[in-house]
Formats: structure tokens, C-alpha cells, sequence
């Protein structure tokens, strides 16, 4: 078997392992007009010709590969063989998380209804973004404990309650939503974790001036985004 063979092989056993842990990220409702394909020569064939296109254009044919081609502690990169509509078949990537369970965004209010923000700096965009607590799942994880430790981790405040307010359908096993109440004015100066994880600033707004920064532009991360319409929608704010 030659080294090629050898890579593929293990990208596609891999694979297998993955569906056989998360059945639910590989299924194939019916009349879905994007059929992922489990023959080994399906996949063998759409790898084929992605590496024809990419010797081409270049670049390394392993890019092609079918499989779980990449992996670290937080994300799994996997390009399945996939059927399309029209019949013809190719490659779809996706990421999802490493670990298995619901992501969790949480709202933190005051009883005053005023929201607490913070400002931390995304590498992915290569800037600041004005945002809510937000974290994945970690092994043994419920929702509520996913959120609560994120509050924790990122503001320093500990509450016992979270409450579910809806979920948003993400790449992965998805992400709930949920409202802290809080009960006392946080500290408002970025400490450990949170300062390490590029969090500089907290910021307490009431609910006008909160959709002021939306309306100017200055909200622009898509989970607090998402996260403000489920509250605003059910008049929670």
C-alpha cells in the first residue's frame, strides 16, 4: 500500500469512528438534496478527482481527501463525499466541535434590565468584537453547566440558574441560548482567564443602548446577533 493509500485509509477510519460516535452529524434525511456517501468507492473516486484538480492547480493532492482530515482539542475539519441534487458528486467540508453536546451562549442581565458586554479580541477576524459570554461543550457537559461555567470563566460571576431560551442550528451539535440574571453589578475589570483570553473591557447597557450599537454597526458577531433577536422575540429584554 503505498503512503498515499496508507493516509487515506486512516483519514476514512477515522471518519468511521466519527460516525459511529455522532450518528446524528452524518445523517441523511430523506430528500435531502445533499447525500453523504459511505462507499469506500464513492469516496475513493470524489478523492481522485479532487487531486487531479488540485495537482493542476498546484497544490498538494492530500488536500483532496475524504475523511476527518484534520483535529485538534477544539475542532474537527471533515470533507465527506457527497451526492448533489443533480446526481453529480464531489466534496463538502465542514468543522464541527471536538467534543460532543451543545455549545452555549449566554445573556447576562442586571434586574435593572441593563446587559453586560464584553470586548474581546477574535483571532479569526483579527479584531475586537463586542460580545456575550460564549463557549463549547466540555466532556460530561449538560447545556446549563456549559453555560454557567463560560459566565464564570469569562466575567468571574457564579450563578446557580441559567435559563434556556432558544438554540440556534450551528455546524456541529448546535448551540443553545441562554439568560443569566444577575444580581449584583459585576467587577468591570478583565482578570485572569478572561484577560488571557483577550477580553479587555466589560460594558453594562441598557437595552436602548444596546440596540443603538447594533443599529451603528458596532455589534457585528453573529451569536450575540443571534442570541439579541431570540430575546428581543420573546420580549425578554
Amino acid at each position: 500500500m503505498s503512503s498515499a493509500d496508507e493516509r487515506r485509509t486512516g483519514r476514512l477510519a477515522r471518519y468511521d469512528e466519527l460516525r459511529a460516535e455522532r450518528p446524528a452529524l452524518f445523517h441523511n434525511p430523506p430528500g435531502a438534496p445533499i447525500e453523504i456517501l459511505f462507499d469506500r468507492a464513492a469516496q475513493d473516486d470524489v478523492a481522485d478527482r479532487s487531486a487531479a484538480k488540485l495537482r493542476e492547480q498546484g497544490h498538494p493532492e492530500e488536500y483532496g481527501d475524504m475523511g476527518v482530515v484534520y483535529e485538534d482539542a477544539y475542532y474537527i475539519a471533515v470533507r465527506d463525499a457527497v451526492r448533489f441534487r443533480d446526481g453529480h458528486t464531489g466534496p463538502y467540508i465542514r468543522l464541527i466541535g471536538r467534543q460532543a453536546g451543545d455549545g452555549a451562549i449566554i445573556l447576562p442581565v442586571l434586574a435593572d434590565g441593563r446587559v453586560l458586554l464584553l470586548r474581546q479580541f477574535r483571532h479569526a477576524v483579527r479584531d475586537w468584537q463586542w460580545e456575550i459570554p460564549r463557549g463549547f461543550a466540555e466532556p460530561g457537559d449538560a447545556g446549563p453547566a456549559t453555560a454557567i461555567r463560560e459566565l464564570q470563566e469569562e466575567t468571574g460571576i457564579t450563578v446557580e440558574t441559567v435559563e434556556l431560551i432558544g438554540r440556534l442550528a450551528a455546524e456541529g451539535d448546535g448551540i443553545e441560548v441562554y439568560l443569566a440574571r444577575l444580581d449584583r453589578e459585576p467587577d468591570l475589570r478583565p482578570a485572569g482567564d478572561a484577560a488571557v483570553e483577550g477580553i479587555d473591557e466589560y460594558r453594562l447597557v441598557t437595552p436602548d443602548e444596546l440596540a443603538d450599537m447594533i443599529a451603528a454597526g458596532r455589534v457585528t458577531d453573529e451569536y450575540f446577533l443571534a442570541a439579541y433577536a431570540i430575546a428581543v422575540a420573546k420580549r425578554l429584554l
